[in-house]
C-alpha cells in the first residue's frame, strides 16, 4: 500500500437487492445477478504478473506504442544497460528468479519527490509515465519496474484468470500511490472539500469531505457491513474521510469503520447471510503489496473465493478482484488519452503546474462469476471509476431515470473514457460449475504462546490461565462434535507453558465490540459459542453479545477479565467452580497470546 515494504487488502460486497432497491430498473441480465464482492489487492502492474499469459494484451502485443527513437515500448531507454538497439541503450522486461522473485519490490508508486532542499519535483510514477509516452520506467523509476512473474510463479492467479474473466484494459485511476485510488475506488473522486482539495499522495491529515458510495447506498436503502480484522494495514478508505472520522458511535459508524472480522464475511458468504453491501479490508501480509508474496496472496484469494462459491448464493453472485495500483512496476500499455489536451489534469499542489492525474497504468482484474465462466478476456477500457459505474446499474434506477444510489463524484472526463464492466457478464449462457483450482499453503506461522503484557487481545488467540491454581478456560468436546458443549477448566503444565505449548481446547478469540474496549470471549473450536453470564452462573453459550473488559496490571504483570453487565471478575476457585466476583485480587489471570498452525 504505501511508500514502504508492506501490505494489505481491501473487498467489497453486494447481495441481492432489497426491497427498495428491486423497484429500481437495471440493464437487461443485472436482475440475475444479487450479490456482488469487490475484493481489492495491492501494488502489482497488469504486465508484471499477467505479461506472459495467453490470449492477453501482454508482451506479444501487435499494438505496442512506437517510440521517437523507432524502437517499442518494451524496449526502455537505460543509459546504464550495454544492450543497444538504433543506437539507444535499453532494458526488456525480464523476469525476477529465485525465492525472493514474488516479494521483490519494483520501482516507486509516488506522485512527487521532496529533495534534500525542500523542493518537490515529479516523481518516479510520473517520471516514468512521462506525460503519456510511457517512455522512461527504468530511468525515471527503476532498473527493478521491468520485473515480471509467470505461470509457474504465481500459479493460482493464473488458474483462476483462466477459469472465469480477465480485464486486460483495465487501469489504477489515478497516477499515484494506494490511497488516492483506494479513495477514488470508494468515491469516484479524489478531488473536493475542503477547498476543492487534491488527494496526491498517502496524506491522512486532512478530513476528505465530499460523499462515500455507503453513503449513497444508505441513502437508497441498501444495507452495507464493512468487514476488518484490526491488522488491516490502514487500508480502509472511510477512515480518511471526515464523515466517518467524526460521526456519533453508532450501528451506521460501526458499519463503516467497526472491526467485525475476516471469518465473519467467510462464514456469512457460506450460508448465505451477507448485507447487500459489504467492504473486506485485509491483513497487511497478505495483500501481495512487495515485500508481502503474491503467494500469501494467494491463500487469501482462495479463502474468499471459495467462500463465495461453496456459499449458498453462488449461483447469483459476482465477484471482482482487482488491485488499487501498480506499485511502481512497469506495464507497456499506454492509458488512454493521456496525451491528448482534453486529458484530466490538475493544477500539482507540490510544484503549482499542470500534471495529468490518469489514467494510470493498468492493474490485474478478474471477474469471479457463473456468467464469466470460461477463460475470457475483457477488452475495454476500465478502471476503478468502473466499479462504482456497475454498482449504479446494479443498484438499478428510479422512475425518473436517475441512479437510485449515484457515484456523483465521478466526471464526465473518467465516465466518457471507462466502460461500467457490465459487457464482461454473459447473463445467457450461465455456468454454475465449480472449477478446480489450484490450493495454497497457508502463510507459515509457528505454533506456541508468549505471556501477554496490555490490554489490548485482538489479533492473537488467546488462553486463560490463573495464576494462583494454573487452572485454564476450557471448552468441553472435539472440534466438530455433536456432543454439546460446556465451559470447563483444565490444569496446564508449567513445562508446557514454559514451551509455549497450549491445548486447542483452552484457546479462545476476543470479538471486538460496544465501546471498542469491550469484546466477547469466542471459543475457536467452536466459533459459535462464547462465555457468558445467566444471572450469577458463567457458562458457554451462544455468542449473543456478553461483553468483557481485560484490565492488565503491569506491577506484577496480570490481568482482570470483567464482566462489563454485572461488574464483577471472572475467577476460577480452588474447587474448579468458574464464577463471577466483587473482589479482583482473587480474581489474577496470566493471559497467553498463541498462535497455531490452524
Amino acid at each position: 500500500m504505501k511508500l514502504i515494504s508492506i501490505a494489505t487488502a481491501c473487498v467489497l460486497v453486494l447481495t441481492g437487492i432489497e426491497a427498495a432497491a428491486t423497484k429500481n430498473t437495471q440493464l437487461p441480465g443485472l436482475e440475475k445477478i444479487k450479490h456482488v464482492v469487490y475484493f481489492m489487492q495491492e501494488n502489482r502492474s497488469f504486465d508484471m504478473y499477467y505479461g506472459t499469459m495467453a490470449g492477453v494484451k501482454g508482451f506479444a502485443d501487435p499494438n505496442v506504442g512506437i517510440q521517437d527513437n523507432g524502437l517499442n515500448l518494451f524496449y526502455q531507454p537505460d543509459s546504464k544497460s550495454p544492450d543497444k538497439k538504433n543506437g539507444t541503450s535499453y532494458l526488456l522486461p525480464y523476469n525476477f528468479k529465485g525465492n525472493r522473485a514474488g516479494c521483490t519490490p519494483g520501482g516507486s508508486n509516488s506522485w512527487y519527490v521532496q529533495t534534500p532542499f525542500n523542493e518537490h519535483v515529479v516523481g518516479p510514477n510520473h517520471a516514468a509515465v512521462n506525460f503519456g509516452k510511457n517512455n522512461n520506467w527504468p530511468q525515471g523509476n527503476a532498473p527493478a519496474s521491468m520485473g515480471y512473474l509467470t505461470r509457474e510463479q504465481i500459479p493460482y492467479h493464473f488458474a483462476l484468470a483462466e477459469a472465469f474473466t480477465i480485464c486486460d484494459s483495465y487501469h489504477q485511476s489515478v497516477i499515484a500511490s494506494t490511497n488516492p485510488n483506494r479513495v477514488h475506488w470508494i468515491s469516484g473522486s479524489v478531488q473536493g472539500p475542503p477547498n476543492n482539495y487534491i488527494l496526491e499522495d498517502n496524506t491522512e491529515s486532512v478530513d476528505l469531505g465530499w460523499e462515500t458510495y455507503p453513503e449513497a447506498l444508505t441513502k437508497a436503502g441498501v444495507q452495507w457491513q464493512l468487514y476488518q480484522d484490526k491488522d488491516n494495514f490502514d487500508d480502509n478508505p472511510l477512515a480518511w474521510f471526515g464523515y466517518w472520522r467524526h460521526l456519533k458511535d453508532g450501528p451506521e459508524k460501526q458499519k463503516g469503520t467497526g472491526f467485525l472480522g475476516l471469518q465473519t464475511f467467510y462464514d456469512q458468504a457460506k450460508n448465505g447471510t451477507l448485507p447487500p453491501f459489504s467492504i473486506i479490508v485485509g491483513p497487511t501480509e497478505l495483500s501481495e503489496h512487495p515485500s508481502n508474496t503474491p503467494a500469501a496472496g494467494a491463500w487469501l484469494q482462495e479463502q474468499v473465493v471459495n467462500a463465495v462459491m461453496t456459499g449458498k448464493n453462488w449461483k447469483d453472485t459476482a465477484l471482482f478482484i482487482n488491485y488499487d495500483e501498480s506499485g511502481g512496476f512497469y506495464d507497456h500499455a499506454m492509458s488512454p488519452n493521456l496525451i491528448a489536451p482534453s486529458n484530466k489534469y490538475v493544477k500539482d499542489k507540490f510544484t503549482g503546474k499542470m500534471a495529468p492525474l490518469g489514467l494510470g497504468p493498468r492493474v490485474p482484474m478478474v471477474i469471479v462469476s457463473p456468467y464469466t465462466r470460461g477463460g475470457h478476456v475483457f477488452s475495454d477500457v476500465s478502471d476503478h471509476s468502473s466499479t462504482l459505474m456497475f454498482m449504479e446499474e446494479w443498484v438499478g434506477k428510479t422512475n425518473n431515470g436517475t441512479y437510485a444510489a449515484p457515484a456523483k463524484n465521478i466526471d464526465s472526463w473518467y465516465r466518457d473514457i471507462s466502460s461500467n464492466l457490465v459487457g464482461a457478464f454473459d447473463f445467457n449462457n450461465p455456468d454454475y460449475s465449480i472449477p478446480k483450482l489450484p490450493t495454497n499453503e497457508k502463510p507459515a506461522v509457528e505454533t506456541g504462546s508468549k505471556k501477554l503484557r496490555g490490554s489490548n487481545p485482538t489479533g492473537r488467540r488467546l488462553a486463560f490461565v490463573h495464576s494462583s491454581n494454573g487452572k485454564s478456560l476450557a471448552v468441553s468436546g472435539d472440534h466438530g462434535s455433536g456432543k454439546k458443549k460446556k465451559l470447563m477448566t483444565r490444569r496446564l503444565h508449567k513445562r508446557d507453558l514454559k514451551k509455549g505449548v497450549i491445548d486447542p481446547a483452552a484457546h479462545f478469540k476476543a470479538v471486538p465490540s460496544g465501546n471498542g474496549k469491550q469484546f466477547m470471549i469466542q471459543s475457536i473450536n467452536h466459533p459459535d459459542q462464547c462465555i457468558d453470564v445467566w444471572g450469577t452462573e458463567v457458562l458457554l453459550n451462544e455468542c449473543k453479545g456478553t461483553l468483557w473488559e481485560l484490565d492488565y496490571h503491569n506491577s506484577d504483570a496480570h490481568h482482570h477479565l470483567k464482566h462489563v453487565g454485572s461488574g464483577r471478575y471472572l475467577n476460577i476457585g480452588s474447587n474448579n467452580k468458574i464464577s463471577l466476583v466483587k473482589n479482583h485480587h482473587d480474581a489474577h489471570f496470566s493471559v497467553y497470546s498463541v498462535t497455531a498452525s490452524s
